[in-house]
């Protein structure tokens, strides 16, 4: 049985080719949730719709270009080279050659806050040493002295022996974490906070938010969240929620709350998942 024709294209496909179609989809994980968000988001709708007219090849753009999109929100290899003096082999430049993250989801309005993605989130090169030496909280500590800026808040920090401080490191790729705490994030308990987001994002490590507040400030002069703490993925030894903020010149504050704590000045750090090869 043929559906009516009513203005050609999509709408001449059988009912059989259209259920052979949704039982492809299906056997992929999507669901009618994901269906719906077809209907009901029309940017959504748009990158499906141009992933699926580019082939199937993913979205991703040289980093190059990636950095002539995102401006002052990116920071790669030339700033790590110029402001801490590392060199990359070739092998990890050819590693990250590619920004993970198309044109179309930079120019893309954040699902989180409303702004364009390019405008909201910082684009990072994550790395996992240091001149051989696993970059943690507590390097980052010892390379940011607090005599200068950026700085840690504390001369005598009560995390040095906490695992997310002395043990978590970040891989080495790309990150694109959301600048400010989600809009309208405080006044929540943890698990209120987090359903906010859509599917594209999650929480970041700590890790991932200290090294974004430092870079930023370091490329930028500005304290990202100077009056507000960003609810983290990591917990401490006591089982309290990591957080940071009040990022200052007295130096970037890193605390902790229960889950269930509300708090006016406690929101949640975001950042966009990697895209899955």
């Amino acid at each position: 049985m043929k559906s009516t024709n009513l203005v050609g294209g999509l709408w001449t496909a059988s009912f059989g080719e259209i259920g052979a179609s949704l039982k492809a989809l299906q056997d992929q994980g999507v669901a009618l949730e994901h269906l719906a968000r077809l209907r009901s988001e029309p940017e959504y709708a748009k990158r499906v719709a141009q992933f699926m007219l580019r082939g199937g090849i993913e979205g991703s753009v040289h980093h190059k270009l990636a950095r002539a999109i995102l401006g002052k929100n990116f920071w790669g290899v030339e700033e790590w080279s110029a402001l801490y003096g590392l060199n990359f082999s070739k092998k990890q430049l050819r590693e990250i050659s590619e920004f993970p993250w198309g044109e179309d989801i930079l120019n893309s309005t954040c699902p989180l806050c409303g702004k364009i993605v390019r405008e909201c989130h910082f684009a990072h090169l994550g790395l996992e040493k240091f001149k051989g030496v696993p970059l943690t909280m507590m390097k980052l500590y010892e390379l940011h002295p607090t005599t200068g800026q950026p700085r840690f808040y504390a001369d005598d920090p009560w995390y040095k022996n906490e695992n997310f401080a002395t043990k978590t490191t970040l891989q080495f790729r790309w990150y694109l974490t959301h600048l400010e705490i989600i809009p309208n994030s405080t006044n929540k308990t943890y698990a209120e906070q987090i359903q906010m987001f859509t599917e594209e994002y999650e929480v970041p490590l700590a890790m991932e938010e200290t090294l974004k507040n430092f870079l930023y400030y370091k490329k930028n002069g500005i304290y990202l969240n100077p009056t507000k703490w960003a609810r983290c993925k990591d917990l401490g030894s006591v089982g309290r929620r990591v957080s940071l903020g009040e990022f200052g010149s007295d130096g970037l504050g890193v605390g902790f709350w229960v889950d269930d704590y509300r708090g006016g000045s406690v929101g949640l750090a975001s950042s966009r998942k990697f895209p899955k090869l």
